[in-house]
């Protein structure tokens, strides 16, 4: 087990305070030197802010980006490696602007992350939302190189504050820290196909509480500070020495994408719901196909589709994630996307997002050829 982010939720006020983030950068640090001492390796320092258009309202396009760039820049001489500025609602008039600049602010920054609601969750996202995010998608696609700046945005519902995974972090409330897990070889090293369903969920369970109940005794402990303790995301995501599909096979015994794994990736998520820890963001079972080997190797057989993937989302995590498409697919078939998960989102009550990546030029079936240290490159998936 990693952790994969300390993310530190705050309001960097406007104009910037400086001296806020430069406090969040050095309590990160010491939340890192704790877990490193619990022996667990950390792997970022991420900043999330409330939704930008709440304490950018009255600016100007140009103004919202110069300020991404100054946060990002402090950020980054704060040891903060990413920051995100949280969601815009493509169903609110007055925030049109700021849905009209995510390109631009994709394209002029480098470690901002954003994200776009799909609605507020009581109803299938409309059409008009959907075309809207998915035309920002293709947008971001065109004007970054190979599409990679769709990996620092996505559209999501029911997604809570303090979430500590990107792009769909966010923060409201006192400021606060919350912490987002590397997790899948926890999983692979307890799971075992001949194990009753309880019994498995209960090894899981235990196995998570046992690594991480004395870092939340101690993160508890920092208490009162400025920054109160939101919880740990337990969504068990993969990495590139661990892979969540292979965890998957050891309790199905089959190859992913088989019969079998729906309930097997039912299992994991019931196991993490079960857990006694304090809990945010999503807490469910991550399928990114680029980031992890198994997966990405399982879609080079053609083992699994978009369609599974959706189905899957239905018992376990995130929604699709980290997808690579074709660069010519076409508006419909994004939204088609957009609107399928919306509506589980809608139905299950239950956090969701889409980030999949456009890459100009490929095609389906080539293989991507990202480098990027957290990619597995792989083929692209076929939307229809």
């Amino acid at each position: 087990m990693k952790i994969r982010s300390i993310t530190i939720g705050l309001d960097p006020g406007f104009p910037l305070k400086t001296a806020r983030i430069t406090h969040a950068g050095r309590f990160a640090q010491e939340v890192k030197t704790i877990c490193e001492a619990e022996g667990l390796a950390v792997q970022t320092l991420r900043l999330a802010t409330p939704p930008f258009p709440q304490y950018l309202a009255g600016c100007s396009p140009a103004a919202v980006l110069r300020f991404a760039q100054e946060l990002e820049a402090c950020c980054l001489a704060n040891g903060l490696d990413y920051c995100a500025l949280g969601p815009v609602d493509p169903g609110l008039p007055e925030e049109q602007k700021f849905v009209d600049l995510l390109p631009d602010l994709i394209a002029g920054t480098e470690a901002v992350f954003v994200s776009a609601r799909l609605g507020n969750g009581d109803q299938v996202p409309t059409r008009p939302v959907t075309q809207t995010i998915a035309g920002v998608m293709r947008k971001i696609a065109d004007v970054t190189p190979d599409g990679f700046g769709n990996l620092r945005f996505a559209a999501g519902i029911h997604i809570r504050t303090q979430t500590p995974f990107f792009p769909a972090a966010f923060h409201t409330g006192t400021p606060a820290v919350s912490l987002a897990l590397e997790a899948a070889d926890v999983v692979a090293s307890v799971a075992q196909p001949d194990l009753s369903p309880a019994g498995l969920v209960a090894r899981i369970q235990q196995a998570f509480e046992h690594q991480l109940r004395p870092l939340e005794q101690r993160l508890k402990r920092l208490e009162p500070q400025p920054f109160r303790f939101a919880g740990f995301d337990l969504s068990p995501a993969p990495g590139p020495e661990s892979s969540i599909a292979w965890a998957i096979e050891r309790i199905s015994a089959s190859p992913f994408g088989s019969p079998g794994t729906l309930a097997a990736a039912a299992l994991v998520t019931a196991a993490l719901k079960a857990t006694v820890l304090d809990q945010c963001g999503y807490c469910g079972l991550m399928l990114p196909v680029l980031e992890d080997a198994g997966l990405a190797e399982r879609n080079n057989q053609g083992k699994i589709s978009l369609p599974q993937l959706l189905t899957y989302s239905a018992v376990c995590g995130t929604g699709l994630d980290t997808i690579p498409l074709a660069g010519n697919v076409s508006q419909q078939h994004l939204m088609g996307l957009l609107s399928d998960v919306g509506a589980l989102g809608w139905k299950l009550q239950k956090p969701l997002s889409v980030r999949v990546l456009p890459i100009p030029g490929k095609q389906v079936g080539e293989m991507t050829t990202f480098d990027f240290p957290y990619f597995v490159n792989t083929q692209i998936m076929d939307v229809s």
